[in-house]
């Protein structure tokens, strides 16, 4: 249930940014191009490559850390069903 939301919620943000980041590289190699010195490029297009895969790898491990810790949650809170449940139970047998 929580991890359904956080993992909706962490693809589209995954989604977007990378969006912002391939434009941003994107746009900057458009200026290049306009001004017509391309010796600029072989500066940027390492920066754009390490910086893209960086920043796809730091938010796939961060977005499975937000996962992990809602299925967490969602299995603490089918625990505390379970054992409310036993109590619930238990104090039944307990007036009998």
């Amino acid at each position: 249930m929580q991890a359904n939301k956080e993992r909706k919620f962490t693809q589209a943000m995954e989604k977007w940014i990378m969006y912002f980041m391939y434009a941003l590289f994107g746009g900057l190699f458009l200026l290049i191009s306009i001004q017509g010195d391309w010796r600029e490029s072989l500066v940027l297009f390492p920066v754009a490559v390490i910086s893209l895969s960086l920043t796809k790898w730091g938010m796939k491990w961060q977005n499975e850390r937000y996962l992990r810790s809602a299925e967490n949650q969602d299995e603490i809170e089918y625990l505390k069903k379970k054992v409310d449940n036993l109590e619930k139970r238990i104090s039944n047998l307990e007036e009998e």
